[in-house]
C-alpha cells in the first residue's frame, strides 16, 4: 500500500520557502558581523573584512526580501530581527573578551560556505521555475559570497599571527 503525502508542496512553494530560509540566514549573518565586531578590534584586517561582510549581509537581505516581494510573500515582520539581534548583542556583552577569535572565523567560514550552498540551490530552483531574473540577481549574491569567502581565507596567516601574538 502506497503513502500518500499530505502536505504536498509546489516547486514555487519550495523556492519561496528556500527564499525565506535564506532571508533567515543573511539575517544570522548580520547578527554575528554585528556581535563580534567590537570583539575584534586587536584584528584590523579581520575588523575591516567583518564591516564589508556586515554591509553585503544588509544589502542581500534586501535583496532577497525585494525577490520575496515579487512573488507576492511580504519579508519577516521587523520586529522578530530586533529582538534577535538584542538578544545576540546582549549575549556579547555579558560574554564578549572570553570569545575565541580563531573558533569563531573558522565557523565563519562555515557558514559562509553555507551560504554559498545555499544560493546555489536557489538559482537552480529559481532557473527551472523560469524565473530568469531571480536567478541572474541569485548568481551576483553567490558571486559576492564566494570572494567574501576568499578575503576570508586570505586573512587566516594574519589572523592565526595577530592571536598567537596576543595570547
Amino acid at each position: 500500500m502506497g503513502r500518500t503525502k499530505t502536505t504536498d508542496k509546489s516547486a514555487l512553494d519550495i523556492y519561496l520557502g528556500a527564499l525565506r530560509d535564506h532571508l533567515s540566514i543573511e539575517s544570522k549573518a548580520i547578527e554575528t558581523a554585528l556581535s563580534e565586531l567590537p570583539v575584534c578590534e586587536r584584528y584590523p584586517g579581520l575588523c575591516q573584512r567583518m564591516e564589508q561582510d556586515l554591509a553585503m549581509g544588509r544589502s542581500h537581505a534586501r535583496e532577497i526580501t525585494i525577490l520575496l516581494s515579487r512573488h507576492g510573500h511580504p519579508a519577516p515582520v521587523p520586529h522578530e530581527t530586533v529582538s534577535s539581534i538584542l538578544s545576540t548583542v546582549s549575549g556579547l556583552l555579558h560574554g564578549g573578551e572570553a570569545r575565541d577569535v580563531l573558533k569563531n572565523v573558522l565557523a565563519t567560514s562555515g557558514y559562509r560556505a553555507h551560504q554559498i550552498t545555499s544560493l546555489q540551490m536557489l538559482i537552480v530552483l529559481a532557473r527551472q521555475l523560469g524565473f530568469a531574473q531571480d536567478a541572474s540577481a541569485l548568481e551576483c549574491l553567490k558571486d559576492e559570497e564566494t570572494a567574501a569567502a576568499e578575503a576570508l581565507a586570505g586573512l587566516m596567516p594574519d589572523i592565526v599571527s595577530q592571536y598567537l601574538a596576543a595570547a
